[in-house]
């Protein structure tokens, strides 16, 4: 990576010029010259620098030249209202605001989670904003401010749709707990120990939180009526396997993996609510195909039973 740009320089050969000709040349001179020249923003944090607009965009001035980092794996430049990271494995990104003091109270790049991998990116919902870093990601709202979120929770919240699932924005860091971690959520929390990830929050299904790992039968039951009522899939699939599937049939194969469910038009009786559920297995070793069955089930709408009905293969 170069560590310094030079300055653009422009000769004067004639000893004849008029001052108001030679100011005009270095006011040339000057313009071409790009304005965080002087303070050595080259390399791939001046092309980032550029990019974002230089010293007219949010960043404003460089306060600093290209530092390295006391990890010597790579480099920065102070600005005005944010700071640049670069290393060889991660490239040279942005970091600034909430999410810039957060990442700093957490050891910056020598701390857990290292490096940026990604400039600020806004959510989907247009209410926060992330960064991704080499081993977690910190999120900001303006309700919950920056927290950050990382490993196996992460990984549990993604699978939940990040801020848009049921749990929403992060409301705190990890911390500890006897025998594991914890982040809590608007909507929930989710726990980590080394015998797993459990995990709760609302689904917007009165009395039904989803989702719930470890819901009894008659609760996973209830909830399924409720969100078969409402026509909400997610709520249904993240109660089945603890409904039906884990009392009532006996998978050779594990994990399995709901993708959702839906209302069926016409349950077998009258008396009963059709839920269509697929199933989806690992695929087997050197074959590639997709496997798994569409699962029919019933559920009694005043005893609240539930029976499976059929199946149909997958792949």
């Amino acid at each position: 990576m170069s560590w310094w740009r030079k300055r653009p320089y422009r000769s004067i050969r004639s000893i004849g010029i008029a001052t108001g000709v030679l100011a005009s040349v270095l006011t040339a001179a000057a313009t071409v010259a790009p304005a965080h020249a002087d303070r050595g923003v080259g390399g791939e944090i001046g092309v980032r620098y550029d990019s974002l607009g230089g010293s007219g965009g949010f960043l404003g001035e460089p306060l600093t030249g290209e530092v390295r980092t006391p990890n010597a794996r790579g480099a920065y430049v102070v600005f005005r209202d944010g700071s640049i990271y670069w290393s060889p494995a991660t490239g040279a990104w942005e970091v600034h605001g909430a999410i810039r003091d957060t990442w700093g109270r957490t050891g910056w790049e020598g701390g857990p989670l290292g490096f940026p991998r990604t400039n600020e990116v806004r959510t989907p919902d247009g209410r926060g904003a992330y960064n991704v870093f080499e081993g977690g990601s910190i999120y900001w709202s303006p309700v919950t401010g920056a927290h950050v979120v990382r490993g196996a929770i992460r990984d549990a919240w993604g699978d939940y749709g990040w801020e848009g699932g049921p749990f929403g924005y992060p409301t705190s860091s990890e911390f500890d707990i006897p025998g594991g971690k914890r982040t809590n959520f608007q909507n929930g929390w989710i726990e980590w120990r080394p015998t797993g990830i459990t995990m709760a929050a609302e689904s917007g299904v009165p009395g039904c939180p989803a989702p719930r790992w470890g819901a009894s039968p008659t609760e996973a039951v209830t909830c399924l009526m409720r969100a078969w009522e409402q026509r909400r899939g997610d709520v249904m699939a993240n109660h089945t396997s603890n409904a039906l599937v884990g009392e009532m049939l006996e998978w050779d194969v594990a994990p399995y993996t709901f993708e959702g469910c839906e209302r069926t038009a016409d349950p077998i009786t009258q008396t009963s609510a059709g839920i269509e559920c697929s199933v989806y297995f690992p695929p087997v070793p050197g074959d590639g195909m997709i496997h798994g069955v569409g699962v029919y089930f019933g559920i009694g709408l005043y005893d609240h039973g539930a029976w499976i009905e059929d199946f149909e293969t997958i792949g």
